[in-house]
């Protein structure tokens, strides 16, 4: 016993060193890793996440304020080589103490199920009428968008993908005050997706075909620590923007695909991208995901569509189905448009190409072969990137 007390002088000198190497490794992250990120010393497992630094601003006025300070001390705490396992010991405590989520935003429902709060508020906001009001603004946005992509002889669709929260109420709303009717919830995407169908809107209502899905497999098509459609739903999806890709070219454009799947636990990526952002030291997985395998029809390796100039502009729903169409649909020079101009996304592997798109980048869009324009439910009708879109291709507008 006393050879593991405090007393005992390695154990001293074991903590003096630590205390001493401290501040030496934070400086050292504080000046080396901004620009040699590899070389960082971190002790314990990687914190998941990205975190906006707050801005150096060295002014009189910042240093007044105390936004200067604040900016600092954060930059400094982030340095330590022991914030992740301060991070997960913190995060670890109060979910297993409280249940209480570190991660802001983000709420559990039952089963262990978790969600971000805009989609449930998204959800419970739905009111009767919303689907005329949100056309009307939308319609004649994407008319214009679609009328200068065909007018060249190239495909236009317009997706509309499907939340977690809409396709599983039951696990969200037990216990939760959600004051919109189910008539509002339920009716909301079908009615939007009719209205712009009947102003000739070339639309894929994605969402309704992915609820229709609900019980058809043995498991979910969005896991329990994920917000995004698994990879079942990928494939199914994807399937049916190929059919829609060749039905408009009146021609094999993107030869189809046949997957098989197996279940197994949550292992990586969308199966557990909430769960891992808790970061804590057991993150919640016992819950099953499928593994699917694709068997192209054709070899995209001499395929003639693997030119084919293709875009895909949307939200993070659209990274699953774009990988999915460039591998094994052959559409290989796709490129995501992550919210427009946020970031694109492409490659082989699937990964992201370029951030912080400039306008002039965005010009290449007007030459696009084929393009596919997605909005997830939650925010139908109202997303930036079609005006900004609209008046890439429609300059006057």
């Amino acid at each position: 016993m006393n050879r593991l007390s405090f007393s005992h002088p390695a154990v001293r000198a074991a903590f003096c060193i630590f205390l001493v190497l401290l501040p030496l490794l934070t400086a050292w992250n504080l000046v080396v890793a901004p620009d040699h990120p590899k070389l960082e010393i971190k002790i314990g497992p990687k914190l998941a996440g990205v975190t906006r630094q707050l801005p150096l601003n060295w002014s009189l006025s910042s240093l007044i304020d105390g936004s200067l300070q604040k900016a600092i001390t954060e930059r400094v705490t982030q340095a330590l080589p022991i914030r992740p396992l301060l991070v997960r010991f913190n995060n670890e405590l109060k979910f297993e103490l409280f249940g209480e989520l570190t991660l802001p935003g983000v709420i559990q429902g039952a089963g262990g199920q978790l969600i971000e709060q805009l989609y449930f508020d998204e959800y419970c906001s739905r009111t009767e009428g919303l689907a005329e009001t949100r056309s009307r603004s939308v319609i004649s946005k994407l008319k214009d968008i679609q009328d200068y992509y065909r007018s060249r002889g190239a495909v236009f669709i317009y997706l509309i993908s499907p939340s977690k929260v809409a396709h599983m109420p039951e696990h969200f709303l037990t216990g939760a005050a959600c004051p919109s009717t189910i008539a509002a919830r339920t009716q909301f995407i079908p009615q939007y997706a009719n209205l712009l169908k009947q102003s000739g809107i070339h639309v894929l209502d994605l969402a309704t075909f992915i609820h229709g899905l609900k019980g058809t497999y043995e498991v979910d098509l969005f896991p329990q620590g994920g917000s995004h459609w698994n990879d079942i739903g990928g494939a199914r999806v994807a399937t049916l923007i190929a059919e829609e890709i060749n039905r408009q070219a009146g021609k094999v454009l993107a030869p189809p695909f046949t997957f098989t799947y197996t279940i197994s636990g949550a292992t990586s990526g969308v199966d557990r991208e909430l769960a891992d952002l808790l970061n804590t030291f057991f993150p919640t997985m016992a819950y099953l995901t499928p593994k699917v395998k694709f068997q192209p029809s054709v070899s995209c390796a001499t395929y003639p569509s693997r030119t084919i100039e293709t875009a895909f502009v949307g939200s993070s729903f659209s990274h699953l189905p774009a990988e999915i169409l460039m591998r094994d649909n052959c559409l290989t020079a796709l490129n995501t448009y992550f919210y427009l101009s946020l970031s694109r996304f492409g490659g082989e592997p699937y990964r992201k190409l370029q951030a912080d798109l400039p306008d002039s980048d965005l010009t290449r869009l007007r030459d696009a072969k084929i393009m596919i324009v997605e909005e997830n439910e939650s925010f139908a009708g109202t997303a930036g990137y079609i005006d900004r879109l609209r008046k890439i291709v429609s300059p006057a507008q």
